[in-house]
């Protein structure tokens, strides 16, 4: 009797821990699917914020009593710099953290159709900074963009554009779903195949922010949403819905020490001056996780004009100096100094890459230098104003001695 009751008394500890454990799950379960936004658009606009009212509206669905959310581009070329992007952002959202994002959306005419899923969307005193993954109609792609100080970012990040064919190839005039997961800094967009997402994006720094939507800034058709719902989700996936992040090849460089100035307007026009920078304007600066320099992270190109700035690094030949070369792919004019002496100016490319080292068909730019003896210092003056640039990649080429 005294086994048998002990035996029953484990069992009971057993089913007790068992049935805390399954309570913890519906309750995280619970608070997963917490609905924290829904919008038919049936109500008009009154859960959204509209950065400029001539680019947003409710449309009724062709031969439907179906209202619908219309974003249309402003027509202006350059509006992303003075007049803002034709983007709405969801009311009450400045601190959501771990959400999903999904809905239903349409391209209603042939031609640059584009829409932009907002996420971790900051404002400060100084800047707007928002993370965006956005798909295009004609193309049929779809493309990471982050918006830093407003200025998109695409050329920073070819290698992760996906072109979607076959049943997931976007049509005209068709009805597709989509999903926005939003994990900390881990970002996954899914259209049509709720199964496995179209990309995996961690390399925006910002952790909470606003939600939103944007058409094509600039010239651009019109796009459709509907259906809008936000809810909750846990900060980590579960087994079967693990995050596999893009990782691209890193890029390896003798660079070190990277610091940044405060970010200026004033551009000195003979580059044989060198740029004279008070010490305690420096400050530290990473690169990103494949390598590259963020530097539109640093400009003010939305919110002002300060589009210049500097960054200095070092390299260390030790006693055994011998000519080299500073290598650059960057989506921004650069201007190098090294040691005190104009070396060079790095012509924007259409893209960053990576692999500029070893790819033929991404050769970047290469600026000879002759380094001293010992720790070698490299002054870079970057020209921000580019529309979609604002970073590169760098690395030290030295032959190798016998």
């Amino acid at each position: 009797m005294l086994l048998s009751s002990r035996f029953a008394k484990r069992q009971l500890q057993s089913f007790n821990v068992t049935l805390m454990i399954l309570m913890a799950i519906h309750s995280s379960d619970a608070r997963s699917q917490e609905v924290l936004a829904v919008d038919d658009f049936e109500a008009g606009l009154g859960t959204w914020q509209l950065l400029r009212e001539d680019t947003v509206s409710i449309e009724q669905e062709s031969g439907k009593e179906n209202n619908v959310l219309e974003l249309r581009s402003t027509g202006e070329r350059f509006s992303w710099k003075k007049n803002g992007f034709s983007h709405v952002l969801l009311d009450e959202s400045s601190k959501f953290e771990n959400v999903r994002m999904e809905g239903r959306f349409l391209f209603p005419t042939d031609g640059d159709g584009y829409l932009g899923f907002i996420y971790n969307h900051q404002n400060t005193d100084s800047r707007s900074d928002f993370g965006v993954v956005y798909v295009k109609s004609n193309g049929s792609y779809v493309r990471v963009s982050p918006h830093y100080d407003g200025n998109p970012s695409w050329r920073l990040y070819e290698e992760m554009k996906v072109y979607l064919s076959g049943d997931r190839k976007i049509k005209v005039g068709k009805w597709h779903q989509f999903r926005l997961d939003v994990r900390g800094r881990h970002a996954q967009l899914f259209i049509d195949d709720m199964s496995s997402p179209l990309v995996s994006f961690d390399h925006f720094p910002h952790r909470f922010g606003s939600l939103g939507l944007e058409a094509r800034p600039g010239f651009g058709e019109p796009v459709w949403v509907d259906d809008i719902r936000v809810t909750q989700i846990p900060a980590t996936p579960r087994v079967s819905e693990e995050i596999e992040v893009f990782q691209s090849v890193s890029n390896t460089s003798d660079l070190y020490a990277w610091q940044s100035s405060e970010p200026t307007d004033v551009v000195a026009s003979d580059l044989a001056i060198l740029p004279q920078l008070p010490e305690d304007q420096w400050q530290s600066v990473d690169t990103d996780p494949r390598g590259a320099i963020i530097t539109g992270s640093l400009t003010q190109t939305y919110s002002g004009d300060k589009d210049i700035v500097y960054l200095r690094s070092r390299f260390d030949v030790g006693d055994a100096p011998r000519p080299g070369w500073l290598a650059f792919s960057s989506a921004n004019r650069l201007d190098i100094w090294v040691n005190g002496d104009y070396r060079g100016t790095v012509a924007p490319d259409d893209y960053i890459w990576s692999d500029h080292l070893t790819e033929p068909q991404h050769p970047g730019a290469r600026i000879p230098i002759m380094p001293s003896d010992g720790v070698n210092e490299v002054l870079i003056r970057v020209h921000g104003t580019r529309f979609a640039g604002g970073g590169f990649y760098s690395a030290l080429l030295l032959p190798t001695t016998e």
